[in-house]
């Protein structure tokens, strides 16, 4: 949508690449947990390559799918969790897990792609 700069989005980014967990990048600096959708939300600012990482959208997505595959908490995908101990902190099969979607939304190609595959 344009709303701010590029610069904005490769800023945090490059933030959040430094503070990455082994399940995920944390919410804010006050604890370990986070929200699977705000995260993926997150790593869609990474639409350009960043300074020392060509793939930040995929280093930014690769904690989670190591949570996913190696987390403690076999329940239905919960959207709040622990980055560390990768722990669900107690929600669980909430609809606002749709948004890790964002992403082909985000891409006009991708989301073309997709709208193609369903056409008649």
């Amino acid at each position: 949508m344009h709303l701010f700069p590029a610069q904005v989005c490769q800023t945090e980014v490059a933030f959040y690449l430094k503070h990455l967990d082994a399940y995920g990048l944390p919410l804010d600096n006050r604890r370990d947990y986070t929200k699977l959708d705000w995260e993926v939300w997150t790593a869609t600012l990474a639409d350009a390559p960043q300074p020392g990482n060509a793939d930040a959208f995929a280093a930014l997505l690769a904690p989670i799918g190591r949570w996913i595959n190696e987390g403690p908490t076999r329940v239905p995908l919960t959207d709040w969790y622990d980055t560390k101990a990768g722990k669900q902190m107690g929600f669980q099969a909430r609809s606002v897990v749709g948004r890790v979607y964002i992403k082909a939304l985000a891409d006009r190609a991708l989301a073309e792609k997709w709208r193609n595959i369903s056409a008649p």
